[in-house]
């Protein structure tokens, strides 16, 4: 594929070590592509600037050196709204961060000069976005895309405290962590969640909700394995309702978390969804996550948007 290339990295990814990486990161992008446009992000929310004005610079390709946050970022930067700004641009992504869920899916090299050549080589993939409209933490209306997994509940408060820890000890270990200090001080909350299935049909559950997962890609804190089996290009995400099981049956099961098996669990339901909202009466706030990053908390819909993003990776 000919044009031009923008990559946009997150130097604070990696737990900042990837800021001590950038000259052989831009070798390795100009050795891929020929010459990039390398930009650099400063702050929160700035590869989505960045991402726009790729698109307005009438780039082909962006991709995004960092972690699941900064690929999100990205990502929303190419889209107005739930409309791409260019169709015919192609999304890809080096992994540089704490997590890396979903380079798994997409089935990106680790090294990241391996990568770079990788994701030049990929024909595009039309894949499903994920969008998602929650309550901002001041009460306003949030509108955001998801392209790996959103999620509500417990899931919510993980990710919060690993966005506001160092991430010293990697992806896995840092989210593994964070999950256990959450579990001790989380009390779950009543929520109703309804939806429309991938065949039209509706359905319903109200329940004493753990953690919800809406995955559109296969992993997400660090190697949980929740889309086990699911694609990115059908139109649908893998919605698993996981109710409060109690702290000895939460410790014997947490395992299946990582081994794709956790609706092997009579009390989990997992449903193909097209849509679906969840909404909760209690006084408590349920926070909601939207590939690694905390923007509000339920009240939220999701809506799947098929094959609206090119991608370059391996995902079937």
């Amino acid at each position: 594929m000919t044009g031009s290339t923008w990559v946009i990295v997150n130097p604070r990814s990696a737990g900042g070590g990837t800021e001590s990486r950038l000259t052989s990161l831009r070798a390795g992008a100009d050795a891929a592509f020929g010459t990039v446009e390398f930009r650099v992000t400063e702050r929160p929310g700035h590869a989505t600037e960045l991402a726009r004005l790729a698109c307005e610079a009438g780039a082909t390709r962006v991709v995004a050196v960092g972690g699941d946050g900064t690929a999100n970022e990205v990502v929303n930067g190419l889209f107005d709204g739930d409309r791409p700004r260019r169709p015919e641009i192609v999304f890809g992504l080096v992994s540089a961060g704490t997590g890396g869920d979903l380079a798994r899916t997409l089935r990106v090299p680790r090294d990241p000069d391996q990568a770079f050549r990788w994701v030049a080589q990929q024909p595009p993939v039309p894949c499903d976005v994920l969008s998602v409209t929650c309550t901002g933490h001041d009460g306003a209306s949030v509108h955001r895309l998801g392209v790996n997994v959103v999620g509500f509940g417990l899931n919510g408060e993980v990710v919060a405290q690993v966005n506001a820890s160092s991430k010293r000890f990697g992806g896995r270990v840092t989210f593994l962590l964070a999950t256990i200090s959450s579990f001790l001080r989380y009390r779950p909350q009543q929520v109703e969640v309804r939806w429309t299935d991938d065949e039209g049909r509706t359905g319903v559950r109200r329940l004493l909700l753990s953690s919800a997962f809406v995955a559109n890609a296969q992993y997400c804190g660090g190697g949980m394995w929740v889309g086990r089996g699911g694609s990115m290009r059908d139109g649908a995400a893998d919605l698993l309702l996981l109710p409060q099981l109690g702290l000895f049956r939460a410790i014997i099961e947490g395992r299946r978390l990582f081994s794709g098996t956790l609706d092997h669990v009579k009390e989990v339901s997992r449903t193909k969804v097209a849509e679906m909202e969840a909404v909760t009466d209690s006084a408590t706030p349920v926070l909601v996550d939207i590939d690694g990053e905390q923007p509000g908390l339920l009240p939220a819909s999701i809506r799947i948007l098929p094959k609206m993003l090119l991608v370059a990776g391996q995902m079937d």
